[in-house]
């Protein structure tokens, strides 16, 4: 006997997320992103990496990377570095390299998060111009979730953790940029 196909409810759908899932591609463009931000902390000097209040598996990953000389294996050093800062505070991350980067830039960069902010694609779209890292979709879905937040009156403590997912973003690509 064949079942007869459910009628969907309401209820169904409100149970869903509602900043949407992530996409595999998206993913993966993290993970690159990720490997790329492992490269320029790979540069640190060994002191400076040893402090970096991470897992000890990666400072011993970043430690390796010293006696690996062949180009696919530090390729995939670097992917397996990627991975294992999935599961660290990127704000942490980046707040060792936000240095090397000077005041003047990182002023340049909160002036675009405010811009991006405020304007919505058209100051998205001259960003993703300067810096060819960005990711226009990523840069936009951060922008969104950030609005759609502020609109619906949400508490500041969610709002300031979106805000801190653009800032993110855009510190890593100005990064990458380089």
């Amino acid at each position: 006997m064949a079942r007869r196909p459910r009628s969907y409810t309401e209820q169904d759908f409100e149970d869903l997320p509602e900043d949407g899932r992530i996409s595999k591609a998206e993913q993966k463009r993290h993970i690159q992103r990720l490997a790329a931000l492992a490269e320029q902390l790979a540069a640190l000097p060994k002191k400076q990496l040893q402090k970096l209040p991470v897992d000890e598996r990666l400072i011993d990953a970043f430690l390796e990377l010293e006696n690996i000389s062949s180009f696919e294996a530090r390729r995939r050093q670097f992917q397996r570095i990627g991975k294992l800062l999935r599961n660290e505070d990127e704000t942490v991350l980046l707040s060792f390299l936000v240095p090397k980067q000077g005041a003047k830039k990182q002023a340049q960069l909160m002036r675009w998060v405010d811009r991006v902010i405020e304007q919505g694609d058209t100051a998205i779209h001259e960003f993703c111009k300067q810096y060819q890292a960005a990711e226009r979709h990523t840069l936009r879905q951060h922008v969104l979730r950030y609005q759609r937040d502020a609109q619906n009156n949400a508490d500041a403590e969610s709002l300031q953790i979106l805000r801190q997912n653009i800032i993110n973003y855009v510190q890593q690509v100005a990064l990458i940029s380089e």
